[in-house]
């Protein structure tokens, strides 16, 4: 079973297959008159790289390990985790989505925690 929550947080049962849709949305300044920016969908470009990964601990500590990456197509922002890639200990994991731009500059798009459930064999 598979549950985001409003924090974008996942739960998913462990070795279930996991595929997701992703929205990227990005601030865009005002346009005078307008005074507020507004948040817009961002269209990726040719060379941009978007991924979903996985990881226990964080980049630059002793404790990082990655578990798994996935390049997310442009077309259908669509992506699926195998059952394979699931099948992680009973824990809580990182994830993010994160873009790297055609110029090398990244933006991470979503972040949270992958929460990894018990199942009945």
């Amino acid at each position: 079973m598979l549950t985001i929550d409003s924090k974008n947080n996942i739960t998913l049962t462990r070795g279930d297959t996991m595929t997701l849709t992703v929205s990227l949305l990005q601030e865009v300044p005002p346009v005078p008159p307008a005074t507020e920016p507004t948040i817009e969908p961002y269209e990726p470009v040719t060379g941009d790289v978007i991924r979903f990964a996985v990881s226990k601990g964080y980049v630059g500590k002793s404790d990082y390990d990655l578990k798994f990456s996935k390049e997310i197509p442009h077309d259908t922002l669509t992506f699926t985790c195998l059952p394979t890639e699931t099948a992680l200990y009973y824990d809580t994991y990182n994830y993010d989505v994160e873009i790297t731009h055609d110029d090398g500059t990244i933006d991470t798009f979503i972040s949270g925690k992958l929460t990894i459930t018990g199942e009945v064999k």
